[in-house]
């Protein structure tokens, strides 16, 4: 350093010093310089120039040799940071670059995931890998944190797309040509980057040793291909994306993404399709992102079609993504398209498991169990187990109970239409009519296990489904078996449009008691909806085509659902006819089954009128034969329990009134019913008013209320809450009562009630 400060200062020196001189030896030699005639009168000023450009061109020379000397020891002391690779020998053709993405605009939601991937690069996790089925919104949080954490990484940040997620369509690069890739972008020379995978190794961990470089891997096609790219240095940060589970990269710390929130789906559909433009509709904005399977690809997709029509309406748009036959195509907007980001995935699944994917485009509803996917695919439990667990490493579905596997909705409506180019029209039929035949076996098996609601979501669609291909049979025996699981359900929708299914099916075959079964089916439901004036039509058809019928109980259960829905509606005198006939007719046939459930009804029937003593006398000679015929079925006994203790509590006989309530209760308790077992409790409750005892009817109240709470029963929760507020205004507690009837008039307004409502605001008034 010091020679060369030096070195500077002589050659600065001695060329300045010719300024002086020039002059000088330009008068010695007798001021004749052989000079054009112009430039003559210059002559004087030649020297002096000629001699200060020279001190300039020295110095400059000096100062370059100054800083190249500088710069050698710089590099010797600390590394280089990484730089761009610069236009000079190709590297290998990637689907790579340099620079990171571009955040994508309107990220929203993820916020637990963010805190999780934050939290583990505080704790010094060198890697991680963001995980998930195509769709799920990876590349979007990893490019948005590399931004973020850029600042932490001062020697570089790195992005290589891997191609994973290209299936079939494309190899993704090896770990060779990644490796020289990396290494052009880290500055070595073209030399440098060819070799093998082991010197190329060797080559990537001294470049990124000791340095802190930030590095995004995205869409890594599984766990070698991302192993052989972690950088050397021990303050790096690698950042992995990939549709694989990465299970062999235990390196990596895990962060899988599921489908967004409800309310950051809606959030994300709001931002992308612009202000203003879905709060007024929010119903069904929520129907249009749970198309979408709250999948964030989905969303932007249809947000962006929407967006993209000013002129349209978000009810137009929901209408469209419910209809699952069009939705691939309508989610699908310039580079934003859910087909191809699902169709890739499929590519690169294998010949066998491609094949039961697309068996699984059979089954209608997203969740589905080993038995029934057995069914479809025609193979062994064991081997769609294998299989089922592949679609789940490859992102494509999930575990979703014991034995049970769920789809992504995009994936089953790509295996449906997979189904549909790949397969013969026979073989489709075939693989639907063994899923039918598992299906019913399911339902009619006693005690084997509760469907959920996805197969109970499916048996409409499958009932229909049979219908379309002509397998009218199965259609007819799988609603017959379904029609008792489906009658428990809250709403009766699909119930109404199994059997609407079924009597288009009786309609085709022309078989009279397949019409009547639909006609009573439909009945019943419409009865369960409050739709009293169209329970009881369809139940006079089904009963008038029923006195034809070869099984006598089929007229009688008729004419026993006709009686409770006219009950229901008020007519009782009507009510007491049919269930009086249906009484005769099971009687004849020697039917107590069926006598002990008309018993009932008219026990029933008998409290609504009033009469608590014809009421008993039905009941108690129901019990008997219920406790019969009832003993693996506990609820039919337990309401008619229930209803005695009523009966008698109505009668002023509070003895055998609280025996039978008491064990209504236990037995609605053992079955895990908590709507009979609200009932029982409120009529406990009564009784106790009755007695006097309002502390004693408080608790009893509550606890009601507690069980009406925990099976969602609005209407039972607000006459819970103002018989709680009730008795404890009579126990002079104003302030309590008051905010139990602020409860029940919350619980009658969701309920659309407002006539109780407002009478319940008027006892807050007083």
């Amino acid at each position: 350093m010091l020679r060369t400060r030096a070195t500077a200062v002589l050659v600065t020196g001695s060329a300045l010093l010719s300024v002086p001189l020039a002059p000088a030896l330009y008068a010695a030699a007798g001021g004749t310089p052989a000079l054009p005639p112009f430039l003559a009168p210059l002559a004087p000023l030649l020297w002096p120039l000629a001699a200060a450009v020279a001190a300039g061109a020295a110095y400059s020379a000096v100062r370059r040799t100054r800083t190249r000397t500088r710069t050698r020891t710089r590099t010797r002391r600390h590394p280089a940071a990484p730089t761009p690779p610069t236009a000079g020998p190709a590297a290998p053709s990637l689907p790579a670059r340099t620079a990171l993405p571009a955040p994508v605009d309107h990220f929203t939601g993820r916020a637990a995931e963010t805190d999780t991937i934050l939290r583990l690069v505080r704790t010094g996790h060198r890697a991680i890998a963001v995980t998930g089925a195509p769709g799920t919104g990876k590349s979007a949080l990893a490019v948005r944190l590399a931004h973020e954490l850029g600042p932490l990484f001062p020697d570089g940040r790195l992005y290589a797309e891997l191609g994973g997620g290209h299936g079939g369509y494309g190899e993704p690069p090896s770990p060779a040509a990644a490796l020289s890739w990396l290494l052009a972008a880290l500055g070595a020379p073209a030399e440098e980057q060819s070799g093998t995978i082991a010197d190329l190794a060797a080559r990537y961990r001294g470049r990124t040793e000791g340095r802190r470089i930030l590095l995004l891997l995205d869409d890594a096609a599984d766990a070698t291909q991302a192993r052989a790219l972690l950088p050397a240095g021990e303050h790096c940060l690698t950042l992995i994306t990939s549709r694989d589970a990465l299970r062999n990269l235990p390196e990596a710390a895990p962060v899988p993404l599921t489908p967004l929130t409800e309310p950051d789906a809606l959030a994300l559909l709001a931002a992308v399709a612009g202000p203003g433009r879905t709060t007024a509709a929010t119903d069904h904005a929520r129907t249009a992102v749970h198309a979408c399977g709250l999948l964030p690809l989905a969303v932007r997709a249809a947000a962006g079609a929407y967006r993209s029509q000013r002129t349209s309406q978000l009810p137009v748009l929901a209408g469209r993504l419910a209809a699952e036959r069009d939705r691939l195509h309508d989610l699908g907007m310039d580079d934003v398209a859910v087909r191809a980001a699902f169709e890739t995935a499929y590519a690169a699944l294998g010949a066998a498991d491609r094949a039961l994917l697309r068996a699984l485009g059979a089954c209608p509803a997203g969740r589905v169990t080993v038995r029934i996917a057995a069914a479809a695919a025609d193979l062994d439990p064991a081997a769609v187990r294998s299989g089922l667990q592949r679609l789940t490493d490859a992102q494509l579905g999930g575990p979703a109970g014991p034995g049970a596997y769920r789809l992504h909705d995009p994936v089953r409506l790509l295996a449906a239409e997979r189904l549909d180019h790949e397969t013969a029209p026979a073989d489709r039929r075939a693989a639907l009519e063994r899923i039918l035949t598992a299906c019913t076996e399911d339902a009619t098996a006693q005690g084997s296990r509760a469907w959920g609601a996805a197969e109970q979501h499916a048996v409409p669609h499958l009932v229909r489904a049979a219908v379309r291909e002509g397998l009218l049979h199965h259609a007819h025996a799988l609603a017959v078996a379904a029609d008792p699981w489906l009658a428990c359900r809250p709403g009766q929708d699909a119930r109404v449009a199994m059997w609407a299914a079924v009597l288009d099916a009786a309609r085709r075959s022309r078989e009279q008691g397949w019409t009547a079964h639909a006609l009573r089916g439909l009945g019943s439901a419409y009865a369960h909806e409050g739709r009293l004036d169209r329970a009881v039509d369809h139940l006079r058809m089904a009963a008038s085509l029923g006195r034809h019928a070869a099984v006598r109980t089929e007229q009688s259960t008729t004419r026993l659902l006709l009686g409770a829905a006219l009950r229901s509606a008020g007519r009782y005198e009507e009510a007491l006819q049919e269930l009086g006939t249906a009484l005769e007719e099971c009687r004849e046939a020697g039917d107590t089954a069926g006598e002990a459930e008309v018993l009932r009804g008219l026990g029933a029937l008998h409290l609504d009128r009033r009469r608590p003593d014809e009421a008993i006398d039905c009941l108690e000679r129901a019990l008997p034969l219920l406790a019969r015929h009832r003993t693996g079925d506990a609820g039919a006994l337990a309401d008619a329990r229930c209803r005695l203790g009523t009966a008698y509590a109505q009668a002023g006989g509070f003895v055998p009134a609280e025996r039978h309530l008491r064990a209504a209760l236990a037995l609605y308790r053992r079955e895990g019913h908590p709507v009979g077992e609200g009932r029982a409790l409120s009529d406990l409750g009564r009784l106790e008013e009755r007695r006097g005892a309002y502390g004693a009817g408080v608790e009893l109240h509550r606890a009601a209320l507690a069980a009406f709470e925990r099976a969602g029963l609005g209407a039972g929760i607000a006459a819970s809450a103002e018989a709680v507020g009730d008795n404890l205004l009579v126990q002079g507690d104003p302030l309590g009562a008051g905010e139990e009837y602020r409860r029940a008039a919350d619980a009658h307004r969701l309920l659309g009630d407002h006539a109780r409502e407002a009478e319940l605001r008027r006892k807050l008034g007083v």
